[in-house]
């Protein structure tokens, strides 16, 4: 499961909130698509985004919690972005075992390699305490630059930092209306990652694993 998953539920726990990590997983990617029809196409600042964060986090709760009333779903949001800095450095952020072979690869062949994520600002400090830094020539946040997928400027912000076009580019992810969408929009080829098998009947090739990407290449 996303660390987010894993944080969101820790909050929870601590607020009195039990529930399972399936579904707070199941909860994000319900009212994911919601979310980024709302905020997806919108010019946003650092602060803009982080409220749109925890709006994001205040949905899901109302989807693990329909009972609950609106005011509790927005205080618990806001207290899960206010643990969240702390609870970064208690549960860590785990890379698939095929990240760093496959982005080495690239990196050796001589591919451009970018991260474009929808994420706050502060992400690029966790990309390089992972140490990805080293294999990518550019990392473009949704939070930095004010695009979110599906808007196509903050593919085209990545495009533009490593020189190529939109008929050069591949961009994988693992969320239908960000990734797949929102590269189309930039005109790129977009590959569905679907490590379990789980996303059948989208309109996209899919793949289980990221070194599948070279047959793409």
């Amino acid at each position: 499961m996303m660390r987010r998953d894993r944080i969101f539920r820790r909050v929870l726990e601590e607020e009195g909130y039990l529930t399972g990590l399936e579904a707070v997983h199941l909860a994000y990617a319900k009212v994911e698509t919601r979310w980024l029809s709302t905020y997806g196409g919108r010019a946003m600042s650092p602060g803009e985004t982080a409220d749109a964060y925890r709006d994001l986090d205040e949905k899901a709760f109302s989807t693990l919690f329909p009972a609950g009333s609106h005011s509790e779903a927005v205080r618990v949001s806001r207290q899960v972005r206010k643990r969240w800095p702390e609870l970064e450095h208690e549960i860590p952020l785990e890379l698939y075992p095929d990240v760093e072979p496959t982005l080495g690869r690239l990196k050796k062949d001589c591919y451009s390699v970018g991260l474009v994520s929808n994420a706050p600002a502060d992400t690029g400090r966790v990309v390089e305490a992972l140490g990805l830094t080293k294999y990518l020539d550019t990392t473009v946040i949704s939070g930095v630059v004010g695009y979110s997928k599906p808007n196509p400027k903050i593919f085209a912000i990545a495009l533009d930092e490593v020189g190529a076009t939109p008929a050069e580019a591949v961009h994988v992810g693992d969320l239908y209306d960000a990734d797949i969408v929102g590269a189309r929009n930039a005109g790129i080829r977009g590959l569905l990652i679907d490590r379990d098998s789980s996303r059948q009947g989208v309109d996209c090739p899919r793949i289980k694993s990221l070194e599948e990407v070279y047959s793409f290449l």
